[in-house]
């Protein structure tokens, strides 16, 4: 009879299984709990550091913009430069226009062409005047385009007048200037 043992052993093997089951489940949520802090203080150390590169670099945008502000206004300054030099170099070129015009003239007009006026507006030149012939007009064409710095020369209107003693006829002519650089070159008759 030695051999039966009336303790119930059965019951205390069930308890130490529950014991070690619960001290796992414990553990395990232990771990768990340790894991998802340790992820989640990394997730926060990431964020933390993509903040700090973004401040960086949104403060290095502020400074760029800075940057350009000032290459624009350089640029705005540096092409009012380029349009003032332009305008400089402009009249520098037309400012003996009309001295060399009024040298020129007496060149370029046919023998028999009266003109009564003349007006100059920047490069176009109005021409209203008297002539003995039509082809005295055609020949006074012909010497201003022939010119070298004048040309594009065009009859607005041309007409017999019969009041005068002497048959005039009266025309308008245009034309314009088109090359300022270019040596005196009138033709002579």
């Amino acid at each position: 009879m030695s051999n039966i043992n009336l303790l119930p052993w059965r019951e205390s093997a069930k308890e130490r299984q529950k014991q070690s089951f619960f001290i796992l489940i414990g553990v395990s949520c232990a771990i768990a709990a340790v894991g998802v802090f340790a992820v989640n203080q990394y997730f926060n150390h990431q964020i933390s550091a993509q903040d700090q590169r973004n401040q960086y670099l949104q403060h290095e945008i502020a400074i760029l913009d800075t940057e350009i502000g000032q290459i624009n206004v350089i640029k705005a300054q540096k092409q009012s430069l380029v349009n003032r030099m332009k305008l400089i170099d402009t009249l520098q070129q037309s400012r003996n226009v009309s001295v060399r015009l009024f040298n020129d003239l007496p060149l370029v007009i046919a023998n028999g062409v009266y003109l009564q006026s003349l007006n100059f507006t920047q490069p176009q030149i109005n021409v209203v005047g008297k002539a003995e012939a039509y082809n005295r007009v055609a020949s006074t064409m012909r010497l201003i385009d022939g010119s070298g710095w004048l040309g594009q020369t065009a009859i607005s209107s041309i007409f017999a007048n019969d009041s005068a003693l002497m048959k005039l006829s009266e025309f308008s002519m245009r034309f314009s200037v088109l090359n300022n650089n270019k040596p005196n070159s009138a033709v002579k008759q």
